[in-house]
C-alpha cells in the first residue's frame, strides 16, 4: 500500500489522532495482516479494520463491532502479524480499510510504520 507512513498523535497526545487507510477490495473472507512498526518515540499504534459496500457512504463500519478480533496494537519497533478471521462472526462487505489510531504521553511522539498487503484467504467450514 505504501513503503512507510509519520504519523503523529496530535495536539492532545492521550486522546490521540484517527487517520483512515485508502479503501480497497476484499478478496476472501479472511486475512493475514502485518503491521512493521520501523521506527516509534514514545506512541503507541492501534490498527482496526472497516467495511462497507462500495454504494455506502461514510467511514464503514468497525468490523470489530460483531466481536471478531480485528485490532493490532503495537509500541515497539518490528512486525505484529495476526489473522482476522471473520467467517461465522461477521461478514466483511465489499470494501474495507484501515483506521489507525495513534496516541502517546507528548506533542512530539511519533510512530513510521506501514502495512504488508494482506494476505487473504477463504475459511475452511468442516
Amino acid at each position: 500500500m505504501f513503503d512507510a507512513q509519520l504519523l503523529f498523535p496530535g495536539s492532545v497526545p492521550s486522546t490521540g489522532i484517527k487517520v483512515y487507510s485508502p479503501w480497497f477490495a476484499r478478496q476472501a473472507d479472511s486475512a493475514r495482516v502485518t503491521l512493521e512498526v520501523v521506527q516509534i518515540n514514545g506512541a503507541t499504534i492501534v490498527v482496526e479494520v472497516f467495511t462497507k459496500n462500495t454504494e455506502d457512504d461514510g467511514d464503514g463500519l468497525n468490523a470489530d463491532s460483531a466481536g471478531a478480533p480485528t485490532k493490532i496494537t503495537a509500541n515497539v519497533v518490528g512486525r505484529t502479524t495476526t489473522e482476522w478471521l471473520w467467517a461465522g462472526t461477521i461478514s466483511l462487505k465489499e470494501m474495507v480499510r484501515y483506521r489507525y489510531t495513534i496516541t502517546g504521553n507528548e506533542v512530539s511522539d511519533w510512530v513510521l510504520f506501514r502495512m504488508v498487503s494482506p494476505a487473504w484467504f477463504d475459511s475452511v467450514k468442516a
